[in-house]
């Protein structure tokens, strides 16, 4: 028992911590349509972990989206409680090989924006935007789970004085969290979530480095190919958009507020509608 939670099978664990079915132990609920994550025993003492869960409380309580799950019941530094998720992630459906259609890579990412929309509209980062941590529903709907990485948005810090520094996964890290002298802007969230997209139009990776240190070589300096490049009928618009969310330099990117939505939008709208050189039977 944690709380008033009974925990059921085991979701999933990572490095540190593990994730569980739950539902509640009182009242006339009985299923187990909730998770519940808490830190694995061998690292129940490690101040640093701790204090990402409580992070990960005050994030998931304190922002509210339909593309963000959130937190409903936490002790503090012991467990936190959010709705179970259903469908799969990202990473799964990627590691098929395949490209989206193009018409749903954008819907997805636009899904991701409105809801990382919310993330910095309640002054925090999400710090862990991946594959691994969006979650697409049968019908579609994305949601952005795993709040351990967020940060309050504080731009008198730079990223070593909040241990930022390669926190997360290096594939999906902008360049400014490979370094230790600047603060880290919404923009990071940006370059991550531009790098999903990237992966969604092509199929691919956008850097095949294998060591970390040549992934943080690549993250730093090498330049992003243009999607177009690699699938030809990509609209010049959604390619210029890919390219400027990674942008090296975080104030060339777009902000992830309501006006990349927009702009993602007006791409699935462009996407939508018929070629004007086509012509139809009367």
């Amino acid at each position: 028992m944690y709380g008033s939670w009974e925990v059921g099978p085991q979701l999933g664990e990572g490095t540190y911590f593990r994730v569980f079915r739950a539902r509640p132990s009182e009242g006339s609920f009985s299923g187990w349509d909730f998770a519940l994550k808490t830190i694995r025993p061998e690292y129940k003492g490690d101040r640093l972990l701790v204090q990402r869960l409580c992070r990960e409380a005050d994030a998931g309580s304190e922002i509210t989206s339909a593309h963000i799950v959130p937190v409903i019941d936490t002790r503090p530094g012991s467990f936190v409680v959010m709705p179970r998720v259903w469908g799969q992630t990202l990473s799964q459906i990627l590691s098929q090989g395949k490209p989206f259609p193009l018409g749903s890579a954008v819907w997805t990412t636009r899904q991701l924006a409105q809801g990382l929309t919310h993330v910095h509209e309640a002054r925090w980062i999400h710090g862990d935007v991946k594959p691994d941590n969006v979650v697409l529903s049968s019908t579609g709907h994305a949601t952005l789970i795993d709040l351990g990485f967020a940060q309050r948005i504080d731009l008198s810090l730079p990223c070593s004085s909040r241990k930022c520094d390669r926190q997360g996964t290096l594939r999906y890290l902008p360049p400014e969290m490979l370094t230790t002298s600047v603060p880290i802007l919404p923009q990071a969230d940006t370059y991550s979530l531009g790098v999903i997209l990237f992966e969604l139009i092509t199929g691919r990776q956008l850097y095949d480095q294998t060591s970390t240190d040549a992934i943080v070589q690549a993250q730093l300096s090498q330049r992003a190919p243009n999607v177009r490049s690699l699938v030809p009928n990509v609209p010049g618009s959604l390619d210029k958009l890919v390219s400027q969310m990674l942008a090296k330099d975080p104030l060339r990117r777009p902000s992830p507020d309501a006006a990349l939505v927009k702009t993602l939008a007006a791409v699935e709208i462009e996407l939508l509608s018929p070629d004007p050189k086509m012509k139809f039977a009367a």
